[in-house]
């Protein structure tokens, strides 16, 4: 469950991996109604002779596929909200924790997508910048939910390269001249194996999120409700900042807040 993908003249999308814009959507707004909507009236609660991949970054840049109706139906405007998310997650929205580029801004139609690691956006380069302990705290535990969210929802979980470590933006791109026009490459830097090294013990922000999600994992192998052939169902938790599903067999059922 990634990204959208514009099909048709009329541009409506078919959404590819929506989970990722959702989830980005309702960190930026603490609003989880548009994920709720979307995740529950686009998706059946289970799929036969076929899974989702579940991730919430990949090589790619995010492209904020937020319709109009699905943004009507809970009240929201869809292009401010599209707008607003790009400039969130660029970093320059007042009160954004990102760290981010923009990627293929359109003058005529304002369209922004955006690049950038799972860790940068969820806060950590800027909190650690400005050493920022609170700062860096609220990161990675926005990491590991998100984290714990794909492990959770159904399918199989991807964690893209770095991810696990919580690696941050490569600047360093815009010195190459053959990457320095594509800001995807702020995510698509060379693995640094010292940091690896590093992550695998300590206390460090990366050795944190490292540990916590072989902890995530582990509970997902061994909570038998969460099995890909068991039902996802989108539930509504009567709090707009909480995202609900229900995983179930036919015995027992596992309820999953975020």
């Amino acid at each position: 469950l990634g990204q959208g993908i514009h099909t048709g003249k009329e541009g409506n999308l078919a959404y590819h991996n929506s989970l990722m814009v959702q989830f980005w959507s309702a960190l930026a707004s603490r609003d989880t109604r548009l994920m709720t909507h979307v995740l529950s009236t686009h998706f059946p609660t289970s799929l036969v002779n076929a899974t989702y991949g579940t991730y919430l970054r990949c090589h790619d840049d995010i492209g904020w596929a937020v319709t109009d109706e699905d943004a009507a139906a809970v009240g929201v405007d869809g292009f401010k909200h599209r707008s607003f998310l790009a400039d969130f997650y660029e970093g320059r929205f007042p009160g954004s924790f990102a760290r981010g580029a923009y990627f293929q801004v359109n003058e005529v139609t304002g369209d922004k997508r955006n690049s950038g690691t799972m860790a940068s956006l969820a806060g950590l380069e800027r909190a650690i910048a400005e050493d920022d302990a609170t700062g860096i705290e609220m990161a990675v535990q926005r990491i590991l939910m998100g984290h714990a969210t794909i492990a959770s929802f159904g399918g199989i979980p991807l964690i893209y390269m770095g991810d696990e470590v919580a690696l941050l933006n490569d600047w360093d791109y815009t010195e190459n001249p053959a990457h320095a026009h594509d800001s995807r490459w702020l995510h698509r830097p060379r693995m640094d194996w010292k940091h690896v090294a590093k992550a695998r013990k300590g206390d460090s922000p990366a050795a944190r999120v490292y540990n916590g999600l072989r902890h995530i994992l582990s509970r997902r192998k061994d909570t038998p409700e969460l099995h890909g052939a068991n039902p996802t169902v989108i539930v509504d938790s009567g709090n707009s900042k909480v995202f609900a599903f229900v995983r179930e067999t036919p015995a027992s059922a596992t309820l999953c807040l975020f």
